[in-house]
C-alpha cells in the first residue's frame, strides 16, 4: 500500500512540479526586470523628464502587454488544441526572447524583445494552472494550485536573489568578455526554460479535456497508462465529464456566466494594479525611502530589501496552503483585498516616517496580497468554467488583468514624478477597496467541490438528473409498446417496476448530492425536479399495475394516453437537455417546449373528459371503475409532466 501511495503522490507531484517550473519562470522573468533597471539605468539609454518617465514605464510594463495578447490568444489556443500542446509551445518564447532581452542594443530594442518574452508567460498563465486543476483530486486542488502558484513567489525572490549576488559587480568575465550584470540578470531564465521544456514533452494530454472533447479512446489509452505505472485511477474523477460542444468566447458573456466572468475579470484587474504597479517598483520605492545611496554599488542595497519582501510574498502564500480549503478562495480573496487597502492607506499616511516604518507596511501590503487575491483570482476561472471553456475563461481572465499590470506600471511612474509615492498610494487604496467590493458583490464559491460541479451552471450537476430522465423516457416507451401491443402484461408490468426502483436509488443519490451543495437555491432546483421525475415514474409504474391487475380490454383512449404520455416525456426531455450548455438564445427554445408540454397536458384532460361518456355509458360498474382508475392515472403522468415544464420555466426566469 506504502508503494501505491508513493507513485500515486509521484505522479501528482510530477504535474504540479512542471507547472510549477513555468509559474516560477513568470515571476522570475517579470520581476527579474525591476532589479534589472538599477543598471540598465546605468546604461544611460532613458531620456530626462517626463520622456524618461513614459520610456520606465514602457520598459516596466512591456512583457506585462505581451501578457495581455498571450493569455488572450494562447488561453484559447489550449481550448482547441489541447494543454499539452501549448504547455510545451510557451516554453520556447521564454528560450528565445529571454536570451534577446540580453542582446539588446537600445532601449527599444529591450522594450520590444520583452513584450514577445511575455506573449509566452502570458500563454503559460492558464495553462499551467489549468493542468494542475485538471489532473488535481478535488479535496487537495486548491492546496496544489496553490502550491503551483506558490512558485510565481519563489521566482520574483530568486530574481532578487540573483540580483544581489551579481549587482555587486558592473560585469563579469565570460570567455574573455566583459558582460554587463544587467545583461547576466536578463539572461539567467533560459537555461532552466530548457530543462522544463524537455521535461513537460514527457507529460500526458489531459484526459479531462480529451473526454470534453469526444476523443474518449484516446483519454482511456491515457488514464489506463497512469493507472498503469502510477497506481492512479482517474476513471471515478472523470466519470461525470461528457463530450461538449467546442466553447466559444462569446458563451464567456451568455446570461448563464457573465456573472462569474465578470468576477474572473474585474478583481483581478484590480489587484493587478497592486501587484504590478508596486510590486516592480519597489526597488525604486525603497530607493526613495532609505535603501540604496549614489553609486551602483550603493543601490544594491536596495535589492537586499526587495529580498526581505519577497520573503513575506512567500509567507503569504504558504499561510494561504493551510487555510484555502477551510476559509475558501472567496473569504480569502475578501480578506486578502481589504489587507492589501489597509496596508496602501498606512503607507500614504506614514509615508517618509523612516524606512523601518516602511519595510512593515510594505511587508503587510504583500502579505495579504499574496495569501488572498494574488493566489485566488488565479484559481478561480479555473473551477467555475466548464472543461470547454477553461483554458479559455483563465485565459481571458488573465488578459483583462493584464490591463490593470499594465496600467500600474506604466502610469505609475508619472504618478510619482507629479505627486509622489505617499499620494499614489491612496489611489492604490482605492483600486483594492474597489476589488473587495466587485469581489463580494460577484463571488461564487468553489470550495471542496470537484471541476465539474463548480463549473455548475444551472444543471450542469444533471449527470443524474440526465439519467434519471433516462429513465424515465424509457419507461414511457414500454408503457406505450405495453398499451400498443397489450400482450405480457405482467412481465412488461414488472419490467417498468424494475425501472422505478432503479430511479429510486438515483433519486437517492442526488439528495445525497443535494445536501452538500454550497447554494440553496440550485439545491432547491435540482431537488424539485427529481422528485417531480420521481412522480412521473411512480404515476406510470402505477398504471403498469393497475393495466397487469385489472385485466380490463384495451381501449382507444388507453392508446390515446399512451401516445400523449409518450410525447409529454419526449419534450420533457428536449427540454432538459437544452440546459446543459445552456446559452442565450436556448431560453427561446425551453419555453417553446414548455408550451407543448402545456398543450399535451390540454390534450390529456379532453382525453380524459371524453372518456367519461363512454365509461358511463357500460353497464358493468366494476368495468367502469377500474377503467376511470386506470385513465386517472394516466392523466396524472402528463399533470406530473407539465409540474417539470414549470421548474423549467421558473428556471429560466430565474437565471436570465
Amino acid at each position: 500500500m506504502d508503494e501505491v501511495v508513493r507513485k500515486q503522490n509521484r505522479f501528482i507531484r510530477k504535474v504540479v512540479s512542471l507547472s510549477a517550473a513555468g509559474v516560477f519562470l513568470d515571476g522570475y522573468d517579470l520581476f527579474i526586470i525591476s532589479v534589472a533597471l538599477i543598471y540598465v539605468e546605468s546604461q544611460n539609454w532613458l531620456s530626462t523628464g517626463e520622456t524618461g518617465a513614459i520610456q520606465l514605464g514602457l520598459l516596466q510594463s512591456s512583457a506585462l502587454i505581451g501578457m495581455f495578447f498571450g493569455s488572450l490568444f494562447l488561453g484559447r489556443f489550449a481550448d482547441r488544441v489541447g494543454r499539452r500542446t501549448l504547455y510545451v509551445i510557451d516554453l520556447i518564447f521564454f528560450i528565445f526572447f529571454g536570451f534577446l532581452t540580453s542582446l539588446a542594443t537600445n532601449i527599444n530594442q529591450l522594450i520590444i524583445f520583452r513584450l514577445l518574452l511575455g506573449i509566452g508567460i502570458g500563454a503559460d498563465y492558464p495553462i499551467s494552472s489549468t493542468y494542475v486543476a485538471e489532473f488535481s483530486p478535488k479535496q487537495q486542488r486548491g492546496r496544489l494550485v496553490t502550491r503551483t502558484f506558490m512558485f510565481w513567489g519563489i521566482g520574483s525572490l530568486i530574481a532578487a536573489v540573483v540580483g544581489f549576488s551579481v549587482g555587486r559587480f558592473e560585469s563579469l568575465n565570460f570567455f574573455g568578455m566583459q558582460v554587463n550584470t544587467w545583461r547576466i540578470m536578463l539572461a539567467s531564465g533560459v537555461a532552466p526554460a530548457v530543462v522544463v521544456l524537455l521535461l513537460r514533452h514527457t507529460m500526458p494530454e489531459s484526459p479531462r479535456w480529451l473526454i470534453a472533447n469526444n476523443k474518449v479512446d484516446e483519454a482511456k489509452k491515457v488514464i489506463e497508462q497512469i493507472k498503469n505505472k502510477y497506481y492512479l485511477d482517474y476513471t471515478k474523477d472523470l466519470s461525470t465529464v461528457e463530450p461538449e460542444r467546442r466553447g466559444k468566447v462569446s458563451e464567456l458573456f451568455s446570461n448563464a456566466y457573465r456573472k462569474r466572468t465578470m468576477f474572473s475579470w474585474i478583481p483581478w484587474f484590480f489587484m493587478d494594479i497592486g501587484v504590478y504597479g508596486v510590486g516592480i517598483s519597489i526597488p525604486s520605492i525603497l530607493e526613495k525611502v532609505g535603501f540604496g545611496g549614489t553609486t551602483i554599488a550603493d543601490k544594491v542595497h536596495a535589492i537586499l530589501g526587495t529580498i526581505i519582501l519577497d520573503v513575506v510574498v512567500l509567507i503569504g502564500f504558504v499561510i494561504a496552503l493551510f487555510i484555502i480549503e477551510r476559509l475558501g478562495r472567496l473569504r480569502l480573496q475578501e480578506i486578502g483585498f481589504l489587507g492589501m487597502a489597509a496596508g496602501a492607506l498606512v503607507f500614504a499616511l506614514t509615508f517618509g516616517h523612516g524606512i523601518y516604518v516602511m519595510m512593515i507596511v510594505l511587508a503587510a501590503f504583500q502579505l495579504f496580497e499574496n495569501l488572498g487575491p494574488n493566489l485566488t483570482t488565479w484559481i478561480v476561472p479555473t473551477e467555475i468554467f466548464p472543461t470547454r471553456l477553461r483554458a479559455t475563461a483563465q485565459g481571458t481572465s488573465a488578459a483583462f488583468s493584464r490591463l490593470g499590470a499594465v496600467f500600474g506600471t506604466l502610469t505609475f511612474p508619472l504618478f510619482e514624478l507629479y505627486y509622489g509615492w505617499n499620494n499614489l498610494f491612496i489611489i492604490v487604496f482605492v483600486f483594492m477597496m474597489l476589488g473587495a467590493l466587485f469581489t463580494w458583490i460577484l463571488g461564487t464559491e468553489a470550495k471542496g467541490l470537484s471541476l465539474e460541479e463548480s463549473s455548475l451552471v444551472f444543471l450542469e450537476f444533471s449527470k443524474y438528473l440526465k439519467t434519471l430522465g433516462e429513465k424515465v423516457e424509457e419507461a414511457s416507451n414500454q408503457l406505450y409498446d405495453m398499451i400498443t401491443n397489450y400482450d405480457n402484461l405482467t412481465g412488461r408490468a414488472e419490467s417498468i417496476k424494475n425501472l422505478e426502483h432503479e430511479a429510486d436509488e438515483i433519486v437517492h443519490e442526488i439528495y445525497d448530492k443535494v445536501n452538500n451543495m454550497p447554494k440553496p437555491l440550485e439545491s432547491v432546483d435540482v431537488g424539485m425536479l427529481a422528485t417531480k421525475y420521481d412522480d412521473i415514474l411512480d404515476f406510470m409504474d402505477g398504471v403498469a399495475k393497475r393495466l397487469s391487475l385489472f385485466k380490463v380490454k384495451k381501449t382507444p383512449e388507453m392508446v390515446q394516453f399512451g401516445r400523449v404520455i409518450l410525447e409529454s416525456v419526449q419534450e420533457v426531455t428536449t427540454a432538459f437537455n437544452l440546459f446543459g450548455n445552456f446559452t442565450e438564445g436556448d431560453s427561446t427554445e425551453i419555453r417553446e417546449q414548455i408550451v407543448k408540454i402545456n398543450e399535451l397536458e390540454n390534450a390529456a384532460d379532453e382525453i380524459l373528459e371524453n372518456s367519461y361518456s363512454t365509461l358511463f355509458a357500460s353497464k358493468d360498474p366494476i368495468e367502469v371503475i377500474k377503467l376511470k382508475e386506470i385513465y386517472e392515472h394516466m392523466e396524472t403522468v402528463t399533470d406530473k409532466c407539465e409540474d417539470v415544464s414549470d421548474i423549467f420555466n421558473d428556471l429560466v426566469i430565474k437565471y436570465t
